[in-house]
This record gives C-alpha cells, sequence and structure tokens, in this order.
C-alpha cells in the first residue's frame, strides 16, 4: 500500500470518529426524556385511585371504573363509572335508581344556554341539590313532587347557572325518584318521554344506565325493575 492510500485511510478514520464525536455533543444537548409517573390520589374515604382521563360521562361509556364508597366518590367519577346516581340525587331505597343519560353529538359538548332554554321549555325547574326538578301533581297533596331530577354529568353534578351560561357540558344524568308518587308505569313512560325530548332538542342522545343507545326495550325493563 503506498504512502497516498495510507493517508486517505487514516483522513477516512478521523473523519469517522469525528462525526461520531458530533453526534454524541448534539445528542447530550437534546431535552432529556423523563419518566412520567401517574400521581396517586385517594378518595375521600381513603381509598388510593388514579384519574387518568378526563371526565367525560355519557359520551363513550369507556372510561375506567372507580370503587367507591356508597355516599363518597372520586372527585373525577362519573355516575356511569362507579355503577351509581349522583349523590346529590340518590335515595336509600335499597336498589339502584333508574337512570339515564343524555350525550352530545357534537364532541365539544352539550351547549350549557341551550340546554337551559330546553329545560325551561319542558317545564323543568331549579331547586333543591342545585339541579333540576320535573315536579307532579299527587293526589291529595297540595304541593308539587319532583318526579325525576336532571344533573350535570360531572362532579359536583350541579346544573346553577354558573354551571350553564356559555358553558359545554359533557353530558346529564336523569334519575328517576324512587318510589314513585304516581303509578310507575305512568312515571317511566312520563321520565323517557320528556328525557327523550330534551335530548333530541338540546342535539343529544339518550342512553340508557349502561351509555348504550336508549330502547323501547330499556323502558320496558325500567316499569319491571320498579
Amino acid at each position: 500500500m503506498d504512502i497516498t492510500s495510507l493517508i486517505i485511510t487514516f483522513v477516512g478514520i478521523i473523519i469517522i470518529l469525528a462525526l461520531y464525536i458530533i453526534s454524541r455533543i448534539s445528542r447530550s444537548k437534546l431535552p432529556q426524556e423523563k419518566a412520567v409517573r401517574l400521581p396517586n390520589l385517594k378518595n375521600e374515604d381513603g381509598t388510593k385511585f388514579t384519574s387518568v382521563l378526563d371526565d367525560i360521562p355519557a359520551r363513550d361509556g369507556y372510561t375506567p371504573t372507580v370503587k367507591s364508597s356508597p355516599q363518597k366518590m372520586a372527585p373525577n367519577t362519573t355516575a356511569a363509572e362507579a355503577n351509581e346516581t349522583p349523590p346529590s340525587s340518590q335515595k336509600n331505597t335499597g336498589s339502584q335508581q333508574p337512570i339515564l343519560f343524555i350525550s352530545a353529538n357534537d364532541e365539544a359538548g352539550l351547549d350549557g344556554n341551550l340546554v337551559a332554554k330546553v329545560f325551561k321549555k319542558n317545564g323543568l325547574v331549579f331547586g333543591e341539590f342545585d339541579v333540576y326538578h320535573y315536579l307532579v301533581n299527587i293526589e291529595d297533596e297540595a304541593e308539587k313532587a319532583s318526579l325525576f331530577r336532571i344533573a350535570n354529568g360531572v362532579a359536583p353534578w350541579t346544573l346553577s347557572k354558573e354551571d350553564l351560561h356559555n358553558k359545554k357540558l359533557a353530558g346529564l344524568s336523569i334519575v328517576l325518584v324512587t318510589p314513585c308518587k304516581i303509578d310507575k308505569s305512568e312515571a317511566v313512560k312520563t321520565f323517557v318521554a320528556i328525557s327523550h325530548k330534551i335530548s333530541l332538542e338540546v342535539d343529544g342522545v339518550l342512553k340508557n344506565n349502561q351509555q348504550q343507545v336508549f330502547t323501547p326495550k330499556d323502558e320496558s325493563l325500567l316499569i319491571n325493575s320498579l
């Protein structure tokens, strides 16, 4: 091998080493990827849980289940996730209350301003627990009673003016008050009819307690469950 070939080989090795050193220096200046640890949170009774998703009830129905005590729920837990009704609508009846959901067709959520107008149009009134109530006349009673309540789909469940004005709602939870103050068949028919009407008028979809599209079969199951 002549001297020229040796020089070319040596220069080539030097260039390769230089490129390697430059690449190492450049890589060291890049932001280092840090391991992200999910925070360990606790609900009110001390049970650990980890919230990794936004609270989007009545939209997909596949958010993680978070267990909680009967009257205490984790901050980022929906009624559907815990398989129970919102605390503000829950009574100790010994069985799960009938509950429906309204989810938004638009991914942005339900228009709070429109929701307020639709509630008023359909005779719902704002009241106890800071949620809306559909009132019915009870025979031999002077005052009307709440047949069902409509709450926000996310904790703390309230639907005050501040919760609705210029706001987007992930969904609505509709809870039939049990035991029914009127004939159960009539109660369920009114519960379903008004809920369905509201869902259409707010551009939403009415769903059962499993967050599947509500069907006539679901209505029969509701009546039989009371």
